[in-house]
């Protein structure tokens, strides 16, 4: 029986996690990581004070770098603060939370095709790069805008 090939994403996911902090960094965004942080304790943004913190202990690391880009998106869409500890709801049908994950999915996307990584179907991408499966339908939008 052949031996199952298993493949190691902690580089890549470490490449993409530097990159979305140096975003937050470039867009004066202040972060905080936190590494033992309990695994079921929420990622948080602070929209006034530009600032974000996030939980790299998370109990799912393969979202670790969507959930940095939706804390991103929440300063960056620059709304009014619906409350303050905006994702203690997180996953929750409001507004502001889909918002911030739609701009985590784009900011993801545009730094896959600086990766060069040209995928051509959304669901090969959304698994690639640890994207929740509630974003499927925004992923096959977001390429059918793309491919006009």
């Amino acid at each position: 029986m052949p031996e199952k090939m298993v493949v190691n994403n902690n580089a890549r996911r470490n490449r993409l996690i530097t990159y979305l902090f140096n975003y937050a960094f470039d867009n004066d965004i202040g972060y905080v990581f936190c590494k033992k942080a309990n695994p079921r304790y929420p990622s948080l943004a602070w929209k006034e004070e530009r600032e974000i913190a996030i939980n790299m202990n998370w109990h799912n690391q393969d979202v670790v770098p969507f959930t940095i880009g939706h804390e991103i998106g929440h300063i960056m869409l620059g709304k009014p603060n619906t409350k303050q500890l905006c994702c203690i709801a997180y996953g929750a049908q409001i507004e502001e939370e889909k918002d911030a994950d739609i701009y985590s999915l784009h900011l993801l996307y545009r730094y896959s095709c600086g990766q060069e990584d040209n995928f051509y179907d959304p669901l090969s991408f959304v698994k690639a790069y640890g994207i929740p499966n509630r974003m499927i339908g925004e992923a096959y939008k977001m390429f059918a805008e793309d491919e006009g």
